[in-house]
């Protein structure tokens, strides 16, 4: 089956972030990883990947808020001194972590 990815042609009204999601007391389910450099696009896809599968998801080029049954996960990419790109999530509840990192490794094994 082929897939296409193109998240450029999803509405502006998607691509606002509520800063009320980014409270990361209620997140806690951590989960995070590394990277020496993100491959272009890469976090784009585990958005648009992740999208398809859960309630809501509010997003800019660096953080992501998803909502599904009743639970917020946030996606952030940061930039570390030396470098590194790292990718970290918080989620309040066991099932929308599992479906994110599902998705990470899926957009991983995409790239070599």
């Amino acid at each position: 089956r082929d897939e296409y990815l193109v998240p450029s042609i999803l509405p502006f009204g998607r691509l606002q972030v509520s800063a009320d999601a980014f409270c990361l007391s209620i997140c806690t389910w951590k989960w995070s990883t590394s990277y020496p450099k993100l491959p272009a696009s890469f976090f784009q896809r585990v958005v648009v990947r992740v999208a398809g599968r859960v309630s809501s998801v509010e997003f800019s080029s660096t953080k992501a808020v998803f909502y599904f049954q009743g639970n917020v996960c946030i996606a952030c990419v940061n930039i570390e001194d030396m470098g590194q790109q790292h990718l970290s999530i918080s989620s309040s509840g066991k099932v929308i972590m599992k479906i994110i990192r599902e998705e990470v490794k899926h957009v991983q094994a995409f790239f070599p």
